[in-house]
């Protein structure tokens, strides 16, 4: 998020950054006293593909209103260790944020469930790599028997 500061200028006068225009804003710019620090770190979003025909041998990449699922269940566990980082339990959703996860490597386990609760769905996306920088990856979704032929694209 970029902060804009008061600075004081080489005249020897303090100025809000915002004040004077767009050629005060470019000398201040110049002279460091803007600040665009980033405190977040990065964000690793999985975008969730679910079959939407699980009792077909076709995989049918949908949303969760076409694919009918009510709700999921995900873990976030990190290759190296094992340990688990993260994990929820929730009304069905089209993609996964993680904000902040330590550089490395992980793996996604994720299950579907029907209105009724039934287990429809399930995988596991692995090899999903945070650095420094937002990544962004994508993971089918399939029906719990086909659920190893799914997984992250």
């Amino acid at each position: 998020m970029a902060r804009l500061a008061t600075c004081s200028l080489d005249f020897g006068r303090t100025v809000p950054a915002l004040r004077g225009g767009a050629v005060l804003l470019l000398v201040i710019g110049l002279s460091g006293c803007l600040d665009f620090t980033d405190d977040e770190g990065p964000v690793m979003s999985v975008e969730l593909f679910w079959d939407e025909h699980p009792d077909s041998a076709t995989f049918i990449p949908g949303e969760c209103e076409t694919a009918n699922v009510d709700t999921m269940e995900w873990h976030l566990v990190r290759k190296d260790d094992g340990v688990e980082v993260a994990s929820n339990v929730e009304a069905c959703a089209n993609g996964i944020d993680i904000v902040d996860p330590r550089p490395g490597t992980y793996a996604l386990k994720i299950t579907g469930f029907d209105s009724d609760g039934t287990k429809v769905w399930a995988t596991r996306c692995s090899g999903l790599t945070v650095l420094r920088f937002d990544v962004g990856y994508e993971c089918d979704i399939c029906d719990v028997d086909n659920g190893s032929a799914c997984g992250q694209r």
